[in-house]
């Protein structure tokens, strides 16, 4: 029997790489340089910030900024602030909300940039945290948001229906010049497994640019690459079996190593306590990769009934990325469908964590596997399914 759920968030070739980097001060331009592939399988422009993207040829993309464009001024030297106070960017998301949620019960002073909103983020509030309203797509609401932080943590992506480059490129290149101007301690920053080896999908290509922007800022830093949330799978997976709803998925061999987002909280404050990460890139990957078809039976198992899968090929998805190319105001579309041709392609989104795990001195027994994660989701829901149908039974005995 089909029944209805509520709505979940869903998340998450090899070229060579030329950069060219040049900062003179800490709040002065930053340009850099990236040879790509000289074939290109179709003639496109994507615009940034000062510069254009042409795909598959030489791309020079430029990050300027002055502290009177972000309306941010270097403080100097000041009063000290709270090593627990942080700035958590992007606090509603997947992942940010856990960040907030786990640096409360740690203890730190959270204070959470949220962009002004119809619906409140009072969650954050009910869990003790303080709101702030600021949206990186206009730069002079940043600055006050970052006075008395000791730490950014910086969680937040584009909507997907905004261009990709508006808060993922140009958004985080003012945050960081504005982290760098008001005197911020450390940031931290997530990024894509991988995305040094696909320049081709413009959304890895300017987390890439971000890690290089971020890493000659000189800013205090840690840079973290994740592979993919478990609790994207709820959407995309579990709820439509459990609805009887169509399940999309490819026929490619493609396996990511999903990490519950509680589990990747956890991680990022065990290093931000450690002063011997500062300067590092981590690669944060569940115990184990999956492929798509992998992850629908576990979930058929664990719901008890089949699902109606529909496939679609890979090839499509390439043909219909090359036709949105065409037009202009299809771009972001094809954008978004060149990091789901990486996703869908015979590609491994996983690393070894020994050496992460012993830098971080955490135990991989403590990291939940993908199928803990989905059969205490599948327990939990089947169990109030089953308490709601009681319920029913008992109104229509007594009516």
């Amino acid at each position: 029997m089909a029944c209805k759920l509520p709505a979940q968030l869903a998340t998450p070739g090899k070229l060579h790489h030329h950069c060219q980097f040049t900062i003179t001060s800490a709040f002065i331009p930053l340009s850099w340089r990236r040879t790509l592939s000289p074939e290109p399988l179709l003639s496109l422009s994507t615009s940034f910030p000062s510069g254009k993207c042409h795909g598959k040829q030489l791309v020079t993309c430029s990050a300027i900024g002055t502290a009177e464009a972000t309306g941010a001024v270097n403080l100097g030297p000041g009063t000290p602030v709270r090593p627990t106070s942080i700035l958590v960017v992007g606090a509603t998301g997947t992942l940010g909300r856990q960040i907030v949620r786990r640096a409360l019960d740690e203890g730190y002073d959270v204070r959470c940039l949220v962009r002004p909103r119809p619906a409140p983020a009072d969650f954050l509030r009910d869990w003790g945290a303080t709101v702030v309203n600021a949206d990186l797509s206009k730069p002079e609401t940043i600055p006050a948001t970052m006075v008395g932080v000791h730490t950014v943590i910086d969680c937040a992506t584009g909507r997907p229906e905004e261009p990709i480059k508006t808060v993922d490129w140009e958004g985080k290149v003012a945050l960081i010049q504005c982290a760098k101007a008001m005197g911020i301690q450390k940031y931290v920053f997530y990024s894509i497994h991988n995305c040094d080896k696909h320049p081709e999908v413009p959304l890895m290509e300017i987390k890439y640019c971000t890690e290089k922007f971020l890493q000659d800022s000189g800013l205090t830093h840690v840079i973290i690459r994740l592979c993919g949330f478990m609790q994207g799978l709820i959407g995309q997976y579990a709820v439509p079996i459990l609805e009887e709803k169509s399940v999309w998925g490819t026929d490619a061999p493609t396996r990511i190593a999903y990490m519950d987002t509680q589990d990747i909280a956890r991680l990022t404050l065990v290093a931000l306590r450690n002063e011997k990460i500062n300067g590092k890139l981590l690669t944060f990957a569940g115990p184990r990769a999956w492929t798509t078809q992998e992850v629908i039976t576990l979930c058929e198992r664990l719901a008890g009934q089949d699902a109606n899968v529909t496939t679609v090929p890979v090839s499509v998805l390439r043909f219909t990325r090359q036709l949105t190319r065409f037009f202009e105001w299809t771009n972001d579309v094809a954008d978004r469908l060149a990091f789901s041709e990486v996703l869908t392609s015979d590609v491994v989104f996983s690393v070894p964590m020994a050496e992460t795990y012993s830098l971080l001195g955490v135990e991989q027994k403590d990291i939940i596997t993908l199928e803990k994660y989905l059969q205490d989701y599948f327990t939990n829901i089947l169990k109030k399914l089953k308490d709601l149908k009681a319920q029913s039974k008992q109104s229509d005995f007594y009516i």
